[in-house]
């Protein structure tokens, strides 16, 4: 084959060449979905006792493989249609019967599987993490990397497509294989790279992406320029080495023979490798990825069954065994928040908080506050706990108390209750991820708390385009009441925005009591989020909406109070004593999804319907109703008017029973 000639054209000419090839192999990609089966193995290593259950359903074959454990894990989920490009979810349950806290860490293999798809398939929990002080979008399941569940006593670990009581694990195929970090040993004198595990993609604008030809002597290759027509290869390590989790930084000028940089490797060259693919690996991903679309396509028509990948999920639950140090006074509660180290806590008493001595918890701590019956009782105005980004808080066992301000105030962290009762607070909780630029989403979990809050129970905003994570909240199994809205959020686009929150409900009551303005969930935010599962809603509005997407299943919402006109409101809403109440002004996309749910007391007991009324208003209004940026779909509940056919999900039907109109459908059933 003739030498090309070097070409004086600008990089983003060349570019576009590859663009059109490119385009055109995505084509023939598209010749049909990609049916993968993943056999996923657990691996059990269990000191404590579980109760648990496998099944195995649609085409998601789930094995297990067990020592030393004393009992099973549920794990469930339908038959996995995956392209490239696509994500989804792993279901896993795992209940702790035990009356001690327990942890599970949570890895991945791809050892079994071919090599192309172990360069494509990727698995990893849906939470941004920090590491080794950098903040990292998503934490990658690998054998190097794992993800730590922390379950009390009774507790239920429930992750699936419906709801979650965590962040869920996730797993995801690459649209374009660019690039990745690789865990190996390289070897000087092969010039090659002895890989054991493909850990986590690299991705970058493929289609901005410019390139030039470099002569390298006998031959003239085409090479990586920019990542998007301006950020340099370098400038993109440098910057990609920021937000990984490993140590060190990665030097663009330590690039090995064979193309692969070191990020943190040993003296025998043992470590974690990252990897840009070259023009030629990418011609040969997009070619494997149309021979694979064929092949399937081919095996759809036949009737033959598609190819499967194997990953080993594994699993390894143990009570938590720490040394507690007891405490009796604000300084050495204080001391102990401070040392950037991981601790438990335990109280001999109760201790008092103000403005002036606040307890707060530095970047990257990790503390384990156990109340022991007694209470942490706020005298001021402002935070008693505040977390700052990249800390870990748990509260159990007691009572958090005050007079005003916010009970605990959340900024980038990971903060978890457990049997607390927050009382006398304006701000029960505060999630603030909007913060002075913080690029670091919250996960706050309330787990069987009793909150009693002034104001609002818990105020949360997400933080927009300052990271591609959701700000997470979890009520499962709480009672909650506040003078105003129990749950509230923002909807402000302003700056970064406080969109991009993911909330679920779960087997929880929330109930507002106030005259005006009160409401058991105000949801105004848009690209958001909310499930609200077996669970109670009461207020002057049971709920109103103003963006996002929310699925109601298997709940009753009530609204109590007095009707009254739906209205164009610039901030806030109308009271309109709706049980939902819709107002569709700030031209978000808005979806809303009522349906049925389990009952708490296991899958063997009937599902029940969601059962929405309105004292003297409408069960569910929309403004205005011809809104084209709202969608409604009701598969089942109980209305105390007659819904619109519009709303009616596709085969449900409506009719009306002693005064009430009840929608079913055979989804519902």
């Amino acid at each position: 084959m003739r030498k090309p000639e070097k070409q004086n054209n600008p990089p983003s000419e060349v570019s576009s060449v590859i663009g059109k090839m490119r385009r055109s192999i995505r084509w023939q990609a598209g010749l049909a979905l990609v049916t993968i089966v993943l056999t996923v193995i657990l691996i059990f290593s269990m000191t404590a006792a579980w109760y648990t259950n496998v099944v195995q359903s649609g085409g998601l074959l789930i094995h297990t493989e067990s020592w030393g454990f004393d009992g099973e894990i549920k794990v469930t989920n339908t038959a996995v249609q995956a392209a490239p490009g696509d994500e989804g979810v792993i279901s896993l349950e795992v209940n702790n019967t035990n009356d001690s806290q327990a942890s599970v860490r949570v890895g991945m293999s791809k050892a079994r599987m071919e090599l192309p798809m172990q360069q494509r398939l990727y698995f990893y929990i849906d939470t941004p993490g920090i590491r080794n002080g950098e903040t990292m979008e998503r934490i990658y399941l690998n054998t190097k990397e794992t993800y730590t569940y922390t379950l009390f006593p009774g507790e239920s670990l429930v992750l699936d497509q419906e709801r979650h009581t965590d962040a869920r694990l996730k797993w995801h195929w690459v649209y374009d294989v660019l690039g990745y970090y690789v865990l190996g040993t390289w070897s000087a004198e092969r010039n090659t790279l002895s890989a054991v595990d493909y850990l986590r993609p690299i991705e970058y604008d493929y289609d901005q992406a410019t390139t030039t030809f470099r002569d390298s002597g006998d031959s003239t290759t085409l090479e990586l320029q920019t990542v998007d027509g301006v950020t340099t290869v370098e400038e993109f390590l440098v910057k990609l080495s920021k937000t990984d989790g490993y140590p060190g930084q990665i030097d663009p000028n330590k690039k090995l023979g064979a193309g692969y940089y070191p990020v943190d490797v040993d003296e025998s060259g043992y470590g974690v490798y990252a990897y840009l693919c070259t023009y030629a690996d990418i011609e040969l991903a997009t070619v494997y990825d149309t021979t694979l679309a064929q092949e399937e396509k081919n095996a759809q028509a036949s009737g033959a069954p598609g190819k499967s990948y194997e990953a080993v999920l594994q699993l390894c639950a143990q009570k938590e065994e720490e040394t507690v140090v007891r405490v009796a006074s604000l300084s050495a509660l204080q001391e102990l928040m401070t040392l950037q180290s991981r601790a438990t806590v335990q109280l001999t008493g109760d201790i008092s908080v103000s403005d002036e001595n606040p307890l707060v918890l530095p970047e990257g701590s990790w503390l384990t506050l156990d109340l022991n019956g007694h209470s942490l009782v706020s005298t001021g105005e402002k935070k008693a706990i505040e977390a700052l980004p990249g800390s870990t808080l748990t509260v159990v066992n007691g009572g958090i108390t005050g007079s005003g301000g916010y009970g605990i105030y959340a900024i980038g962290s990971r903060v978890t209750c457990h049997q607390v009762e927050l009382s006398g607070f304006r701000y029960g909780v505060c999630i603030g991820d909007s913060d002075g630029g913080n690029k670091t989403d919250s996960m706050v979990r309330l787990v069987n708390c009793t909150m009693d809050a002034q104001g609002y129970g818990v105020f949360l905003s997400g933080n927009g385009t300052a990271s591609e994570q959701k700000t997470q909240l979890v009520v499962d199994g709480c009672t909650m009441t506040s003078y105003g809205m129990v749950i509230c959020s923002n909807g402000s686009t302003a700056g970064s925005g406080r969109w991009g929150t993911d909330i679920q409900i779960l087997n929880s009551t929330l109930i507002s009591d106030t005259e005006a303005v009160s409401t058991a969930i105000y949801h105004p935010q848009k690209d958001s989020t909310m499930t609200i599962y077996n669970s109670t809603l009461s207020g002057y509005t049971g709920m109103a909406i103003k963006g996002g997407a929310v699925r109601v299943l298997g709940s009753n919402i009530t609204g109590n109070g007095a009707k009254q006109a739906p209205g164009d409101y610039a901030s806030g809403f109308a009271d309109t004593g709706d049980g939902i109440y819709i107002e569709a002004n700030y031209g978000y996309e808005i979806s809303l999804e009522i349906g049925s749910g389990q009952n708490a007391d296991g899958e063997n007991t009937p599902a029940h319907s969601s059962v929405i009324t309105s004292t003297y208003g409408e069960s569910l209004q929309v403004f205005q109703p011809e809104a084209e940026n709202v969608t409604v779909q009701i598969f089942s509940g109980e209305f105390d008017q007659a819904q619109k056919a519009a709303y009616l999900a596709p085969g449900a039907t409506q009719a009306e029973k002693d005064g009430k109109y009840v929608i079913t459908s055979q989804q519902a059933e």
